[in-house]
């Protein structure tokens, strides 16, 4: 990540993590304050604490910032993130990456395409099948090679609702004294679970430690089994209750971890009018005896009630064809030729014949075998469907792909259908 490179008259390279000048990090957070305002960097004081972070953060552990200069000029950075995902059990590094952000005076010139350019170079050429994101904009991201991944939802349960599965077991408040427990309890999970991504120490004790949320965990027998973090949000000044405590990160091992967690959510009826929590699970609105979420809104007449707001979140890209092909599982016999387009990061592009067949991983060979069915298809629906979080069959009957002949798409449906849809609870 030392290397720089040129791109046309950018230069980009990775920033290091001691010796730089430091006014180069006081340019980095003035620029990511300018690119995103929501950050709310507005006075002397907060700029100065933006600096210290920014250069808290480019110390962190399998991170680095990554900057473009017009000379001797900032005009554009990214923040770059070494990732272990889980895919369908194997576990791969991942590329990802977030605070893309160009100075507003450099703004339509190529710049974010040219950072993302070198940032799917750099993980492609470590090896990396996989690169995930999450979006300012699902449509630029998408228009270069990024899949959607699995729809996140927002319900909003009146705790009272939600259903009495036992007892609550021993549901306590953590801290960063926790922070080993937190993460033995979520690799434990994670190791069952496609798509989580591994957590790093540092992070998880600055999350920890963040006083606007709190941590709050089930033990068994002293193990940790189950973990949530959760903030308020204030509903108004009116005198019935109208706050509602925001949930994240729900994670339980067990059954009697899950009704314990929600057994203490339930227990906040008295002072919340909501338990909001936001999940990947399409199946969750079932935790709650009436899951509608208050609106009183319907979605479909003459009677559909609205129980969540859906979003689309994370997406992701595969980097190496084949090497992302090799995390699916065994399935029946079935050899088809894939034809992929990508126009905006060509090593991906290209014709491969995969053979699926019982006895392991699909392989792609040098094209000697004869297809039973050739699949043509972008790079970012291949991404999608490799991973799980779309179906080949709903991709092709929407056009965005195409198999000859039509008859053999079952057959390729399922040699992709495999488990679960991927999960992603590490935000970035």
């Amino acid at each position: 990540m030392a290397i720089a490179v040129a791109r046309g008259a950018l230069e980009i390279r990775a920033l290091a993590a001691h010796g730089e000048d430091p006014q180069l990090f006081a340019a980095l957070a003035r620029l990511l304050a300018d690119a995103y305002p929501i950050m709310g960097v507005t006075t002397a004081d907060e700029l100065a604490r933006q600096v210290e972070k920014t250069q808290q953060y480019a110390g962190d552990p399998g991170t680095a910032f990554v900057a473009a200069f017009r000379g001797a000029e900032l005009v554009g950075a990214m923040r770059l993130y070494d990732y272990v995902m889980n895919a369908r059990g194997h576990d791969v590094l991942t590329g990802g990456v977030g605070a893309v952000a160009v100075s507003p005076t450099h703004k339509r010139t190529g710049i974010a395409r040219a950072l993302l350019g070198w940032y799917l170079d750099h993980y492609r050429a470590r090896g990396a099948p996989f690169a995930i994101l999450w979006p300012f904009r699902t449509d630029f991201y998408r228009a270069i090679g990024f899949g959607y991944g699995t729809p996140f939802h927002r319900y909003r349960f009146a705790p009272a609702t939600l259903r009495d599965q036992g007892a609550r077991g021993a549901v306590r408040f953590l801290d960063q004294r926790d922070a080993d427990a937190l993460i033995a309890c979520y690799e434990r999970v994670r190791a069952r679970t496609h798509g989580f991504i591994a957590k790093h120490r540092v992070s998880t004790e600055r999350m920890l430690g963040d006083a606007a949320l709190r941590h709050l965990g089930v033990e068994d027998g002293g193990v940790l089994r189950g973990f949530m973090q959760t903030s308020a949000a204030a509903g108004g000044e009116r005198m019935r209750n109208t706050d509602e405590l925001i949930v994240r990160d729900l994670i339980y091992e067990d059954d009697a971890a899950r009704a314990a967690l929600l057994g203490y959510l339930r227990a906040q009826r008295d002072q919340f009018a909501r338990v909001v929590i936001e999940s990947q699970d399409d199946a969750l609105y079932l935790a709650s005896d009436d899951p509608r979420d208050g609106s009183d809104l319907a979605v479909a007449p003459p009677a559909a009630h609205r129980i969540a707001e859906t979003g689309l979140g994370v997406m992701y890209r595969i980097l190496d064809v084949p090497g992302a092909l090799a995390t699916l599982p065994a399935s029946a016999p079935f050899t088809l030729r894939i034809d992929v387009e990508d126009a905006f990061h060509p090593p991906t592009a290209g014709s491969w014949t995969v053979r699926f067949g019982p006895h392991g991983a699909p392989r792609c060979d040098d094209g000697a075998a004869r297809p039973d069915a050739t699949l043509s298809i972008g790079i970012a629906e291949l991404s999608s469907v490799a991973l799980g979080s779309l179906r080949l069959r709903d991709v092709v009957r929407q056009r965005l792909a195409s198999i000859e002949p039509a008859s053999a798409l079952p057959q390729a449906d399922a040699a992709f259908r495999a488990g679960d849809k991927p999960q992603c609870v590490t935000r970035f």
